[in-house]
């Protein structure tokens, strides 16, 4: 909002702002299908990556919200790491680009061009509590709340405990495989 308020000339609520014009805002936001037209939400979550993609100018400002979400882990986190590194490499343009993807730290936590920001929290770990702030700040989120966010929703406290187990089980995996990926390239 505050590019388009600045660019038409208008008062920007802050208290300061620089701002070189853009020539496009591009979006990729939300889950919606187009089912009439055969579209299901990953195919128009695809089609608003495409857009970017052909279209975006070193000019532009890029939105990108949980790119890959709606498709498997694996194949969504590709797509968001390929993505990503399409914008900073290629388009050079302005953009943010939010994730629940932690992975894809690792190839940007030091690159110069990409900022790390988070939504702050308090967290609790001793009575597995959360307070969310709703205030951007800058760094990366140090951890996943998703089961806190399912517990302040009402899933019953056997359903979490199961989910617990499961992503223990699904981290340690992960530290497994990408140990190896780092022993295979010498990395260890």
């Amino acid at each position: 909002m505050a590019v388009i308020l600045a660019q038409i000339g208008c008062y920007v609520p802050a208290e300061s702002m620089r701002l070189t014009p853009v020539d496009r805002i591009f979006t990729r936001i939300g889950a919606s299908d187009r089912i009439l037209e055969g579209k299901s939400t990953f195919y128009v979550e695809m089609e608003e990556t495409k857009n970017i993609i052909q279209f975006a100018s070193n000019k532009s400002l890029a939105i990108v919200d949980e790119l890959g979400r709606g498709t498997s882990t694996f194949d969504g986190y590709s797509i968001a790491h390929a993505v990503l590194k399409y914008i900073v490499s290629s388009l050079n343009c302005r953009s943010l680009f939010s994730t629940h993807y932690h992975m894809l730290l690792d190839e940007y936590r030091d690159a110069p061009q990409v900022k790390l920001y988070h939504m702050a929290c308090k967290a609790n770990e001793a009575k597995d509590e959360v307070l969310f702030l709703y205030k951007f700040q800058p760094g990366e989120c140090p951890q996943s709340f998703g089961i806190n966010v399912a517990r302040m929703a009402g899933i019953p406290r056997s359903v979490l405990d199961r989910a617990k187990v499961k992503a223990t089980e699904f981290s340690e995996k992960l530290n497994k495989l990408t140990d190896r990926v780092k022993c295979a390239r010498g990395m260890n």
